[in-house]
């Protein structure tokens, strides 16, 4: 009786032989999240809009917004003795006594600490498509596996079937039935082939990785032991570290200084100067002082629209609030289903699974078992472990969506 062949063995041979001399090093999980924050084009818009803000808080920092003003004057004095030449010359300096500076930088610096959240909740979200990425492509992985393992089988059932029908145990229906299940398996195994390559080819978009690049992941889908989850500490977590409620109420800070702004701009802003000049023999100098009357424009405008920003700011905070509430509680009820899909296959119920389907196999070979029985216990090993593989992936992409709502980038 000959032995069937080792599982994974035809494709773990097929792999080594496909290797390069100098294997690319092993993409872990930290790697690769690494590389995506490094190399991935979505957060360049994100970083020049830093940029800017703290340009724009570095001139709000200014002491003195305005340049000062010089001006001249020069022209005849005309009488009937005779004419001379009068001379002026001034400078003048708006002065903002009333807080205006205070307010200019409180709302710049609010800016670029909004600025900043933003940036760092693209990289969140970021770090969690790479996990999800990076978990659909061991799956993919291990669906091909699994596809190589059922292609094996299938071609050890139809030599099974045609041995049993040289030897006159069995009929030409069953050779026909294992040859068509041969097929269904080799294209099963292309299937799963054409998705291994699919979600590569995604994890390699994200990680800004060339397509010739050799990607080696270095994880499991197996779930480690994780901590005992609670509901309030989650929210609290999200409240505390998540960037885009930072970022919310830094916004909500910057309209309030920009309303103080407009109303202190409406204030009068005095200009304080010096003169010199010359008429007929006399030289003049004098200090001067202009201040504006807001009668007619007291910026009633920028201080309707400041008003009306830090209520949308706010309003916007607040719902961004009682959604992060919304999402921690649906990605915890995600995770813990997922968590509870996997907790039902054993491992020893997976291994038990495997060893009844290649006793069958043995069992069919020697004639003590039918082929529909052994085509009913191949099927069901088959589903079972590609439905853990997914039960696997679920939790990994499930942990994912976890760790982005309450704000976590490791």
């Amino acid at each position: 009786m000959s032995s069937p062949v080792p599982l994974h063995l035809p494709l773990l041979l097929g792999l080594l032989a496909a290797q390069p001399a100098a294997a690319a090093a092993p993409l872990t999980l930290a790697r690769a999240i690494a590389l995506a924050l490094e190399r991935s084009p979505a957060l360049i818009p994100l970083e020049a809009e830093l940029a800017r803000a703290r340009a724009q808080a570095q001139g709000a920092s200014l002491l003195l917004q305005s340049n000062p003003e010089l001006s001249a004057a020069a022209g005849p004095r005309l009488r009937t003795e005779g004419r001379s030449l009068d001379l002026g010359l001034g400078v003048s300096q708006r002065l903002e006594i009333f807080g205006q500076r205070g307010a200019r930088r409180e709302a710049a610096q609010a800016l670029v600490e909004a600025s900043e959240a933003r940036l760092q909740a693209r990289r969140v979200e970021l770090a969690a498509k790479v996990r999800e990425a990076f978990a659909r492509t061991l799956a993919a992985e291990q669906v091909a596996l699994l596809a190589q393992d059922a292609q094996t089988l299938a071609i050890q059932a139809l030599t099974a079937a045609e041995e049993r029908l040289s030897a006159g145990a069995a009929s030409r229906l069953e050779v026909n039935t294992a040859r068509v299940e041969a097929g269904r398996a080799a294209r099963e195994q292309t299937r799963a082939y054409q998705r291994q390559s699919s979600t590569l080819s995604e994890l390699r978009l994200l990680l800004g990785l060339q397509a010739d690049e050799e990607v080696r992941l270095d994880g499991s889908l197996q779930p480690g032991k994780t901590p005992e989850l609670s509901l309030q500490a989650l929210l609290a977590q999200a409240l505390r570290q998540r960037a885009d409620l930072r970022a919310a109420q830094a916004e909500v800070t910057a309209a309030q200084a920009e309303r103080d702004l407009a109303a202190r701009e409406a204030l009068p802003s005095p200009r304080i100067g010096a003169t010199y000049s010359r008429e007929e023999d006399a030289q003049i100098i004098q200090g001067t002082l202009a201040v504006d009357l807001p009668v007619f424009n007291r910026n009633q405008a920028a201080r309707g629209v400041g008003t009306a920003r830090v209520a949308e700011t706010e309003r916007q905070r607040e719902a961004l609030e009682r959604a992060a509430h919304a999402e921690v509680r649906l990605a915890l009820t995600r995770y813990q289903a997922a968590e509870k899909a996997v907790s039902i296959f054993g491992e020893d119920a997976l291994i038990a699974l495997q060893e009844n389907l290649e006793l069958a196999t043995e069992g069919y070979r020697a004639g003590k078992m039918d082929f529909l029985e052994l085509l009913v216990i191949r099927r069901e090993t088959l589903d079972a472990r590609r439905d853990y593989i997914e039960a696997l992936e679920e939790l990994g992409s499930a942990q994912a969506q976890l760790q982005r709502v309450i704000g976590s980038i490791q």
